[in-house]
């Protein structure tokens, strides 16, 4: 998938895959990882999810790193935070302080970060970046991702799961044999909740969905 297709979607505010409200999962299952108040958390392909600042209210630093400069613009309009911005080598930065915590947001290549100029994460938060990567990527996501982490970092997945006939991603279906197999490095995959994701006029139903399952696991490092 290129990066274009990414640029179009935001330009043409073609964003129903956007949760105004923040996901509910994230504050009943955050707090099993049992992180330290100031964990630096990375958030990958980020949009403008308001879970950002959820995080950060917990007093985390939090890192989103996103491909769209106007996702990234719109987060810090949307929440009223006023952020400062600067360059680096691979990304363009923008930074707020928040309630406890902070907020940055890389604007780049995911691909492109490293843990050598960003420092390991202490955790993640995947909500949205798995599941709108179809499956030819996904193994090279994840084997990135596990190198921008602590060795113990744990981590908070949200999947979707469905018949991939009925719609073209993204988001795109990704079971939970697929989890375990991607993230079969990562130790202890635990499977916290799932259940059924359509109701009232949620985008998939719009699409042609008939059932979809959301899935929410809690990665835990070896020992």
């Amino acid at each position: 998938m290129e990066p274009d297709f990414w640029h179009r979607r935001w330009s043409k505010q073609q964003t129903a895959f956007h949760q105004p409200d923040g996901h509910p999962m994230l504050n009943k299952w955050w707090p099993t990882l049992e992180l330290d108040t100031d964990a630096h958390v990375l958030v990958p392909l980020c949009g403008k999810t308001p879970d950002l600042r959820t995080l950060a209210e917990r007093g985390h630093r939090v890192t989103g790193i996103e491909l769209s400069p106007i996702a990234a613009q719109d987060f810090f309009v949307e929440q009223h935070l006023s952020a400062d911005s600067d360059e680096t080598e691979d990304f363009e930065r923008y930074r707020a302080e928040c309630g406890a915590g902070s907020i940055e947001i890389l604007v780049g290549d995911f691909f492109a970060a490293s843990a050598e100029t960003l420092g390991a994460f202490d955790a993640f938060y995947d909500r949205a970046a798995l599941i709108a990567l179809p499956e030819a990527m996904r193994s090279r996501y994840v084997e990135h991702l596990l190198t921008l982490l602590t060795d113990a970092a744990p981590g908070l997945l949200i999947t979707l799961d469905y018949d991939q006939s009925q719609m073209n991603g993204p988001p795109f279906a990704v079971g939970e044999d697929e989890v375990n197999t991607l993230f079969e490095s990562c130790g202890e995959i635990t499977l916290l909740e799932n259940g059924s994701r359509l109701g009232g006029k949620d985008m998939l139903a719009e699409r042609g969905v008939q059932s979809a399952e959301e899935y929410v696991y809690r990665l835990a490092a070896p020992g």
